[in-house]
């Protein structure tokens, strides 16, 4: 069979080439834009996320982030610093429990031994319930932290852990103040008890 090469001279078959040429150029060209645009998407989303995170460990507020199956995505400084705890462990994105036995572990909270489970239990279903009322957490090295659940819209958590320390003592200041004030405007100096002492 012998091929006729004047048909490719034909001047329809040449003008259908060159438009199937033109399209598969423009639609080449019009992928390589689309890949470049969602490369530099992707790398300025890459280079916000660093600055987040960079953020996130320059604040004194200890942040978790945890998705939907209470995985840490995401520990700041100031969590690991308040619970020693090492980068490779925090970068291995444990889940949940496993920074609550940790804590428990290196004696973090101020709760005698045989309370310790039971308080990881409840603090762990408060979590996966996501509820969001602040509670109050002492530890051991005499800090407290005001720790909060906050539901992500991807089912996820963000807790908090605000260090309320200097608030507290003030606060325990003020009451002892108020106590030894009560005892002095009471019957403590009152005329008969100087009498007695007399």
């Amino acid at each position: 069979m012998q091929y006729d090469w004047r048909l490719i001279l034909d001047p329809g078959i040449e003008t259908a080439i060159i438009v199937i040429a033109a399209v598969g150029i423009t639609l080449a060209i019009r992928l390589f834009r689309l890949r470049r645009a969602a490369r530099a998407r992707e790398n300025e989303q890459h280079a916000t996320a660093q600055r987040l995170s960079a953020a996130l460990d320059q604040i004194d507020i200890g942040v978790v982030l945890l998705n939907a199956d209470t995985r840490a995505e995401f520990i700041n400084r100031a969590f690991r610093d308040y619970f020693t705890l090492p980068d490779e462990k925090a970068d291995s994105k444990p889940p949940l429990i496993a920074l609550m036995y940790h804590a428990r572990d290196i004696h973090a909270y101020a709760l005698p031994d045989d309370e310790v489970d039971s308080f990881i239990a409840r603090r762990v279903e408060m979590i996966r319930a996501g509820t969001s009322t602040p509670t109050t957490l002492r530890l051991a090295n005499g800090r407290v932290l005001r720790m909060s659940c906050a539901v992500l819209p991807d089912g996820g958590r963000m807790l908090s852990y605000t260090p309320v320390t200097d608030l507290i003592r003030h606060t325990d200041e003020l009451s002892e103040r108020d106590y030894y004030l009560a005892l002095r405007e009471g019957d403590v100096f009152s005329s008969h008890r100087l009498d007695a002492a007399e």
